[in-house]
């Protein structure tokens, strides 16, 4: 990411090469003898907090864009940390699935 000061003005440039080639980094399959690890990574673009839903935008590693929502059943015990979890969770649930159905086609 690049800032320049034009006037009054900051610019902010983002490299989306760099970004995917940090989130590539991030998403990662090992195998030792009968164990197994995944990680996998994602980049947050915008959250917003509607009580009580939460709206997740990200970036995958294949650089595309998607929206995830979840919802705090628990409105009297709204957490926004707690509901941003849920819709991570639904974003690595989403790609997971994306992934599997890209593999069988």
């Amino acid at each position: 990411m690049g800032k320049y000061k034009v006037g009054d003005e900051l610019i902010i440039v983002n490299d989306p090469g760099k970004d995917n080639e940090k989130l590539r980094e991030l998403t990662t399959l090992s195998v030792d003898g009968d164990f197994a690890q995944i990680s996998w990574g994602i980049q947050i673009l915008n959250v917003e907090y509607d009580k009580p839903n939460v709206t997740l935008t990200y970036k995958n590693a294949n650089g595309e864009k998607n929206k995830v929502f979840a919802v705090c059943k628990d409105v009297e015990n709204f957490v926004q940390e707690k509901v941003l979890e849920k819709a991570l969770l639904r974003a690595f649930q989403n790609e997971i699935i994306n992934i599997s159905v890209c593999k069988n086609k």
